[in-house]
């Protein structure tokens, strides 16, 4: 019996598509997707629930990390080796190459739009013959960040909830909440504004309220009112009742791995982002 097969018991069905891992340290969690060939050379993967990875996705990297309900649409490269770690709710769109060789870290809920480069390292010059330009370095990139489509992006730090328009150049660190465009690009904040104006408790819980209406009037057979709660205060213990709650204080909700879970995640997905509680 084959490595690929105990893989495939272990998760309970079989995948659509069979992917190429390089590796037997590799955990891939629930309701995991896979395209036509998609490639994995790398050391260790780690995959988490409900990601899903379309068709002709190479990854090169000594260490692939991607949390719970990530999305990669065909195409995308990832050059190495080196150490990539994504957090949940990712979105790459077609065709993104994301260096791994200088090592890249990226948060939750981040966009990483279509065509976009994200690079950390420089070299192809002749070193022994006196180039000058030859390093890596490492990229990071925060939470709730969004990179519009055609970007490309320098070994620099992003911080949380920042915004860059497409076809933006980024050759140095961008702060917290803050919007940027341009080659190279510059502060557009005074212009634009910034990506979010933080909705109150209530506002979310109205929003959350009619998704969930919606995703019952598509989907009456899955009786998600019945099944799922609404908190307003932050989820600090694990609950004790068997429903699917989900706090708008602070973005997350109890994971239970249900496929109920995996359908309603993945309906809210991009609109609204829930984190795994603690």
């Amino acid at each position: 019996m084959t490595f690929l097969t105990l893989l495939h018991r272990s998760l309970g069905r079989p995948f659509r598509n069979r992917p190429r891992f390089r590796t037997r340290d590799l955990v891939v969690g629930r309701n995991v997707s896979f395209g036509h060939n998609v490639v994995f050379n790398c050391k260790t993967v780690r995959i988490g629930d409900g990601t899903v990875f379309q068709d002709d996705i190479l990854i090169n990297a000594e260490r692939f990390e991607v949390g719970d309900y990530g999305t990669f649409y065909s195409h995308c490269f990832v050059p190495g080796p080196g150490e990539l770690r994504i957090g949940h709710n990712f979105w790459a769109g077609t065709g993104s190459i994301i260096d791994a060789m200088g090592g890249t870290f990226i948060g939750n809920n981040v966009c990483v739009a279509a065509h976009s480069q994200l690079w950390t390292h420089m070299m192809y010059g002749d070193v022994m013959y006196g180039c000058r330009f030859h390093s890596k370095k490492p990229l990071r990139i925060g939470d709730d960040v969004w990179l519009g489509a055609h970007s490309l992006v320098s070994p620099v730090t992003i911080g949380d909830r920042s915004l860059l328009l497409f076809g933006s150049l980024v050759t140095k660190d961008i702060p917290c909440d803050r919007s940027y465009a341009g080659v190279p690009a510059q502060d557009v904040t005074d212009k634009i504004g910034t990506q979010f104006e933080i909705t109150t408790v209530s506002q979310r819980l109205e929003y959350l309220r009619h998704k969930l209406q919606n995703y019952d009037q598509a989907h009456p057979e899955d009786h998600v009112l019945e099944h799922v709660q609404i908190s307003v205060e932050p989820l600090s213990h694990p609950a004790t009742s068997g429903k699917l709650i989900f706090s708008v204080a602070d973005r997350t909700y109890t994971k239970r791995g249900t496929r109920l879970e995996h359908r309603l995640m993945r309906f809210l997905l991009p609109d609204a982002k829930f984190l795994p509680a603690n």
